[in-house]
């Protein structure tokens, strides 16, 4: 690696830690005026806040708004580089423009692997210790009970309460109806049904389960029984905290458990899946815009770059926003709604590429 690559190489790191710390501490700041009054209401001391809340909070928005941090960063300082002439200098010395983003594309992909890494293993539990912080501290889970529940939770399998209490895992007026080939072949109902979290399974009391066949129909009933079904308490319950407390692995096997049981919802988990890939390769494309567009010197200078970094960073969340929406609430499949954004943007990263100063 050349002096030159160095040099640009820890200006970007240099660079993005430095506005990272800047714009991460005014987020704390507005954050913890948020929750001050929840934070002093119940007590909540200062090694308490520092050590089972902030340092975890940090990890969740680093990993959220880290891609931005990072255009940011690259505008800056390569703004800089043009106000200064350096970029015309290093382009008349013969080095060509492609040449120049070699050090860019390094710290791009150490920042990558970095937030890969972040996104994938390490976050997942900062946002776990972080909810339970904030439902212990800050603001209660709900607990009210949920009324007339379906769910499919196998294909021809439905199940039915006409109240459930997430707290608990407890239902009352319960049913299950299995349908083969659109005709009914079981039909199971009880007064109540409750999970016993000792032996991992359900109790229902007062039950009446009816198997019809072509041999006529079998009918049995007691007062309770203790089985398994193919659901849990926790599979009724859906939160959007719920998808980013789980690393990848175990996200990829939730997901395939949910495929499995025919649960609903199963869009806004593999959105999570996809995003947390998708966050990582936009680094590149926003590296390469960065450069693109404050390489060349205008009037106006870093304050016109900055602006238009800013307005950029906007729209990509804007349309990442859009486009999730599509895929958790229309028909666009996830994989989709989650990468539309970096492929619009690669398309812009290689337009301003072309219009480059050489």
């Amino acid at each position: 690696m050349k002096k030159l690559d160095r040099y640009i190489l820890f200006k970007f790191l240099g660079t993005f830690l430095f506005i990272m710390m800047l714009l991460l501490s005014i987020t704390i700041v507005i954050d913890v005026e948020e929750k001050v009054d929840a934070f002093v209401n119940n007590h909540v001391t200062v090694k308490l806040f520092l050590f089972d809340y902030l340092v975890y909070f940090i990890l969740f928005i680093t990993s959220r708004i880290g891609p931005f941090f990072i255009l940011l960063s690259v505008i800056f300082f390569t703004s800089q580089l043009a106000e200064r002439s350096e970029i015309i200098a290093i382009l008349n010395s013969g080095t060509s423009f492609y040449r120049l983003l070699y050090p860019y594309m390094i710290g791009a992909t150490i920042l990558a692997a970095i937030f890969y890494l972040g996104n994938n293993y390490f976050v997942p539990y900062a946002n776990k210790k972080r909810i339970q912080f904030e439902d212990t501290y800050v603001s209660k889970p709900p607990e009210g009970l949920r009324f007339n529940f379906h769910r499919t939770i196998a294909p021809g399998t439905i199940i039915y309460m006409e109240n459930y209490k997430p707290s608990d895992g407890s239902g009352f007026k319960f049913s299950i109806d299995k349908f083969a080939d659109g005709k009914l072949v079981y039909k199971l109902r009880s007064d109540k049904i409750e999970w016993v979290k000792k032996t991992s399974s359900w109790r229902i009391s007062n039950y009446y389960i009816r198997k019809l066949g072509p041999d006529g129909d079998q009918i049995t009933s007691g007062p309770t029984l203790d089985t398994v079904f193919n659901f849990k308490p926790e599979d009724f319950v859906f939160s959007e905290s719920k998808k980013e407390v789980m690393t990848t692995p175990e996200l990829k096997e939730y997901i395939a458990y949910m495929y499995k049981s025919g649960q609903p919802d199963i869009e806004f988990y593999e959105v999570e899946k996809y995003r947390r890939t998708s966050s990582c390769f936009s680094i590149y494309i926003l590296t390469l815009i960065g450069v693109s567009v404050a390489s060349r010197k205008v009037r106006g200078g870093l304050g016109w770059h900055i602006v238009l970094g800013i307005g950029l960073s906007a729209l990509y969340e804007v349309i990442m926003k859009f486009t999730i929406t599509f895929s958790t609430n229309a028909s666009l499949p996830p994989v989709m709604g989650v990468w539309i954004p970096n492929v619009l943007y690669a398309c812009l990263a290689f337009y301003l590429i072309k219009k480059a100063p050489k």
